[in-house]
């Protein structure tokens, strides 16, 4: 097996596996697992700024969703009510449109593409970001363990397990 397929498997897993539960919070977006802790609202809303980053640290150019920065960015503290974010519904939208972009990129490179330095890296980070083939993997690392999360959002929100 080639390392694409493995993360493409990774990537499309940790979609399955997490989307199943934003979507449940629809109904709780602001419920935080642990009090001051990441609500689904603030999760849905760093995974799409994410995605933009981590398309930037591969190619290079803007963040194409770095209007959520102050939001939802790495520094930034999940607002309780979540006045000023963006709707529930619309980034969920946006990260499932950008899941499947990347997705459809994947499936287009080759192992040497995966091997290619990234033109962004922040220096220091590149064992985490230095090729595309890091990115992927870091991709579906980040997901899963904000999946974790998720969860125990849904367990504070008196929410049983999903079957998966």
């Amino acid at each position: 097996m080639q390392s694409k397929e493995l993360l493409l498997t990774a990537n499309q897993h940790a979609h399955t596996l997490t989307m199943p539960l934003m979507e449940d919070l629809r109904t709780a977006p602001l419920v935080p697992p642990t009090p001051g802790g990441n609500h689904a609202h603030w999760i849905v809303g760093h995974l799409l700024l994410s995605e933009g980053r981590f398309q930037q640290i591969m190619q290079g150019g803007e963040n194409p969703f770095e209007v959520l920065q102050s939001s939802f960015g790495g520094q930034s503290t999940p607002g309780p009510d979540g006045s000023g974010y963006q709707s529930y519904g619309d980034l969920l939208l946006g990260l499932q449109m950008q899941h499947q972009t990347i997705i459809a990129l994947l499936e287009t490179l080759t192992e040497d593409d995966l091997d290619q330095p990234c033109r962004s890296c922040p220096p220091g980070f590149e064992p985490f970001f230095g090729t595309w083939r890091h990115v992927f993997l870091m991709r579906s690392m980040h997901w899963m363990m904000h999946r974790g999360q998720l969860a125990d959002c849904r367990r504070a929100a008196g929410r049983a397990p999903l079957l998966a």
